[in-house]
């Protein structure tokens, strides 16, 4: 019957769950993972499961989920920071924490008056000048405050009617009035009053400023458990800010490759376990070094689809042993039977079929032995129909096919 193939092409000489020996099991392992989209998360990091191996006797692939920080919103102002400060999440299992850069702060509470001014007016005792202090930081919010009492013409106590966001760097302002420090305060009068009030200087202490953002992450860290959200931060100048961190899946890592996957598509990846999501992975298979009963070895094996019950269905097989060159005894999720190769998809209960590419085209595989293919047309050309032609894993050619295999 011409010289037999051997046992390596029928089942993947990997050393697989026994750690020490051959588990002659067909099909590849996933060796890594490709994120595609990395999703947003802010209940805690998803699981990731790996479907199911196509080949009989295959082993789940699985793995750890990683993830990493995206952005920062916050939920707590607190108080004494400043923009440029870098705060470092707390909380999560992780190798690393991540960092964000304060890129605004606002104004809290009521400033302090330094001085009242004069000439401003106040009605019914409580309603009365508008004062709006803004400046090259304050660039979209500034500061307004309304005088709600006065002595004379002078302020003595006001409400702040619109807090400033500021955006300048280093330490935040302490003072501010007219024509000092790059301010402006502009006076709007009270209804039926006059816009001629002047020079209110206002005091301000760090309890006066709290984070209004967060700028891009500066360390997305590495978590295996996101911190839970809202998150508290340490470093910077201030105390007490917190924020929504929105984390990203950033990888997979590998904890049992498995091994029968016969394509990235059969060994799909699903994530899950929390109530957000959008993330999309892609398995890497893993490719042989050649090691027989090495971990890192991932030999190749010829792909067969066989119907192997009466009542079952055409499904993906593994190999267990060579009758001959036109008949296998083949294991599928059905059942064992000794099938003989067709050419047609359709095979009948004991029959198979393997599939072999070639430049021009792809043909059935009537007859295999270690060297050489028998071929009936499939699809395309018909130059190689009737032949029998070398047979390789590798690449094809004119006159070299392909044999499907994982």
């Amino acid at each position: 019957m011409g010289r037999p193939l051997h046992k390596k092409y029928f089942g993947n000489r990997n050393i697989g769950t026994t750690g020490t020996a051959d588990d002659n099991i067909g099909g590849e392992g996933v060796g890594s993972v490709t994120i595609n989209t990395v999703g947003g998360y802010q209940s805690g990091l998803p699981t990731a499961t790996f479907s199911t191996p196509d080949i009989p006797g295959g082993v789940r692939a699985t793995g750890i989920v990683h993830g990493n920080a995206k952005t920062a919103a916050t939920t707590s102002n607190g108080t004494g920071y400043q923009v440029g400060d870098v705060l470092t999440v707390v909380g999560g299992t992780r190798t690393s924490a991540a960092t964000f850069p304060v890129a605004a702060i606002t104004t809290l509470g009521t400033p302090g008056i330094t001085n009242g001014g004069t000439l401003y007016d106040v009605t019914n005792g409580t309603v009365g000048d508008l004062v709006t202090f803004t400046h090259a930081n304050f660039p979209v919010t500034p500061l307004r405050v309304r005088i709600t009492a006065v002595s004379g013409s002078t302020a003595t106590s006001i409400v702040v009617e619109q807090q400033g966001i500021w955006t300048g760097t280093g330490a935040f302002p302490t003072s501010m009035a007219n024509g000092v420090g790059g301010f402006t305060a502009t006076t709007t009068a009270r209804a039926g009053g006059d816009n001629n009030g002047t020079g209110l200087i206002l005091s301000f202490t760090g309890s006066n400023w709290g984070v209004y953002s967060f700028g891009t992450v500066v360390v997305q860290g590495d978590y295996t458990v996101a911190a839970s959200n809202p998150v508290s931060f340490t470093g910077g100048t201030g105390t007490g800010a917190a924020a929504t961190i929105d984390f990203g899946v950033s990888g997979i890592e590998i904890t049992e490759k498995g091994s029968g996957y016969s394509s990235v598509s059969d060994a799909a990846i699903t994530f899950g376990g929390v109530a957000d999501g959008g993330a999309v992975a892609t398995s890497v298979l893993t490719v042989s070094s050649g090691a027989v009963g090495s971990a890192t070895n991932q030999e190749n094996a010829i792909i067969i689809r066989a119907k192997t019950t009466t009542g079952g269905t055409v499904q993906i097989g593994d190999v267990i042993k060579q009758t001959n060159t036109r008949s296998y005894k083949v294991k599928t999720a059905d059942g064992i039977a000794v099938c003989k190769l067709v050419d047609t998809n359709s095979p009948a209960f004991g029959e198979a079929y393997i599939v072999a590419t070639a430049s021009g085209g792809t043909y059935y595989v009537t007859k295999l032995t270690a060297r050489k293919a028998t071929l009936v047309t499939k699809t395309g050309d018909a130059v190689l129909n009737g032949k029998a032609v070398k047979w390789t894993f590798g690449s094809p050619s004119a006159t070299v096919v392909q044999l499907e295999n994982a």
